[in-house]
């Protein structure tokens, strides 16, 4: 029913400065400009207007953005740091943006860190979530709110009996955001964004990663992370029938989990990581019905990298086995994820060198 192309094209250009008149000051600016071009059609005609034929858009838009930071150190075991942001999209400015953040050496032992921060938020819509065919919404608002985190975060390491070095953090946030823009399914078969008028999402994300060397030339990295993330609708009623208020929102799973291990041997490589995501629901109401919510899934993946090195250049190949035990798996509804499927890639990394002239060089 729907065969729907999209082609993006984007022109970039960034410049930065920075200034550091005393250890205990620094300063930054950075202005960045993107020019999109987006061309989406839809190669079966959904709707008419008239004679004309819609199928999609053809649109362009600048989106300027600028910043300048002040970094103060008032004494060695803290740190402060005041950044101001301003967007701008098409002819649309956004409010000005600020963030302050915090940190301090709890303790040298350990390396223990306290940090902290509060920040203001302003998402403008993209080209596609307002005018993707089909499915665009041109009546969207910009999401906006305000972020605040706090947390801590350790390394260590030692070298007997053999080199282990060792870090870790936990963090806390908690974000309100208006309009919150969000995709969901519609009865015509495709999906479509909306805005939700608040949003309280919060949670803790911890972190951990611990690399060693066993035997010599054989080293072993393994990471792991866990979030737990609740976003729930605090917005109004839609109507009587409305559902949806203090539900969480559909498709944000409240748990997650990753673990990765890497073995690197000389130039070789080879990597595990397995993912978990808990349950998530496909409506705002949240009901436990066949086509109401996705179940927790499973993922596992690996490679093999090796490395080759030639004069002219160097060469990384690389073997990747993904979904590994073939999970049956859903990441929106009524679209099957790939079962275990396979990717082969080669890296290229050209080497510049000049060499030296033997002769006296000439002007």
């Amino acid at each position: 029913m729907t065969r729907s192309r999209s082609h993006v094209n984007t022109f970039y250009g960034q410049v930065e400065s920075e200034f550091n008149p005393t250890r205990r000051w620094y300063f930054t600016a950075n202005l960045s400009a993107h020019q999109q071009f987006v061309r989406s059609a839809d190669k079966n005609i959904l709707l008419q207007d008239g004679d004309k034929a819609i199928v999609g858009y053809d649109k362009g838009r600048i989106e300027l953005s600028g910043s300048a930071s002040a970094k103060w150190k008032p004494i060695d075991p803290i740190g402060m740091s005041l950044v101001v942001r301003e967007e701008m999209f098409g002819n649309t400015w956004a409010p000005i943006i600020p963030a302050f953040f915090i940190d301090g050496l709890l303790s040298r032992e350990g390396n223990v860190m306290l940090k902290a921060s509060v920040s203001r938020n302003h998402k403008f819509p993209t080209l596609n979530d307002l005018y993707f065919m089909p499915g665009g919404n041109p009546n969207l608002k910009s999401e906006h709110g305000w972020t605040y985190d706090a947390g801590a975060s350790f390394d260590i390491g030692w070298q007997e009996p053999f080199p282990v070095s060792m870090g870790g953090s936990v963090t806390w946030f908690d974000s309100r955001i208006d309009d919150w823009i969000i995709w969901l399914p519609t009865t015509k078969g495709f999906f479509s964004p909306r805005n939700v008028k608040k949003v309280h999402a919060y949670g803790i994300e911890g972190k951990l990663n611990i690399a060693f060397e066993l035997f010599k030339g054989w080293l072993f990295d393994l990471n792991g992370s866990y979030s737990w993330t609740p976003s729930i609708n605090e917005g109004e009623k839609m109507s009587a029938a409305d559902k949806s208020v203090g539900k969480q929102l559909p498709y944000v799973p409240k748990h997650s989990a990753s673990f990765t291990g890497r073995v690197t041997w000389k130039t070789w490589s080879f990597l595990y990581k397995w993912a978990y995501y808990s349950e998530r629901f496909t409506m705002s109401s949240n009901d436990y019905t066949i086509t109401g919510h996705l179940p927790k899934y499973y993922m596992s993946n690996i490679s093999l990298e090796k490395g080759l090195s030639f004069k002219p250049l160097d060469l990384q190949l690389k073997l990747a086995v993904n979904n590994l035990f073939n999970e049956d798996y859903l990441s929106v509804l009524s679209r099957p994820m790939p079962g275990i499927n396979f990717e082969f890639f080669i890296g290229i990394t050209p080497k510049f060198t000049k060499k030296k002239s033997t002769s006296s060089p000439s002007f």
